[in-house]
């Protein structure tokens, strides 16, 4: 019964163990800016929120940045560094170091390693997804700024909370999906039968 279970018990030990790993040095990069004096938004951060400006500047918003917006604001218990957004002299979105997708990266990354395929393969479809992932957010986040720029912040936490989510995670679902049936070089139990 363990050998039946085997691909299984190392796909998840895999996965697990390059989730955790890369889990914990982003969150020791995090708690580096977090608990600088003053704390301060991350650079990947930061990143995000540029390219979700200048997209919207694509689309005739003019737009503006204020850097360690946080530090404007009362001290909280847990401080939390952002950045916020504005579009067309409007407050539209304060970008948080969770809203910078690389948790999601992190995800997708453990899962096509663990997944395995053909080395070549998986150089150039890991940072491919990275940055479809990457733009997806960067919709997501122009999406929900216009929400508030354009019709006064209606439905915000719906679309926030729920709506926009699920969109990121169909994007890696897509991007797994793409990646076991397409992409890894490893032939499927289907593929093998002739099925």
């Amino acid at each position: 019964m363990l050998k039946e279970f085997r691909p299984t018990i190392i796909f998840l030990v895999k996965f697990l163990g390059v989730y955790l790993v890369l889990s914990a040095l982003y969150g020791l990069y995090i708690k580096n800016y977090d608990q600088s004096d003053p704390p301060v938004t991350d650079p990947l951060t930061q990143l995000v929120t540029i390219n979700c400006t200048r997209t919207a500047g694509l689309f005739g918003y003019q737009w503006s940045i204020i850097e360690n917006d946080h530090l404007n604001w009362p001290k909280k218990e847990e401080e939390q560094t952002f950045d916020s957004v504005y579009l067309n002299d409007q407050y539209a979105i304060s970008v948080e170091e969770g809203c910078n997708g690389v948790n999601i990266m992190i995800l997708f990354l453990a899962f096509v390693v663990a997944f395995g395929g053909r080395l070549v393969n998986m150089l150039i479809f890991i940072p491919v997804g990275i940055l479809f992932i990457h733009l997806c957010n960067i919709g997501r986040l122009l999406l929900l700024s216009l929400l508030n720029v354009e019709w006064g912040g209606r439905a915000f936490h719906f679309f926030h909370k729920y709506g926009f989510t699920a969109v990121i995670y169909l994007s890696i679902l897509i991007l797994w999906y793409l990646w076991v049936t397409r992409f890894s070089g490893r032939k499927t139990r289907s593929q093998k039968t002739g099925s």
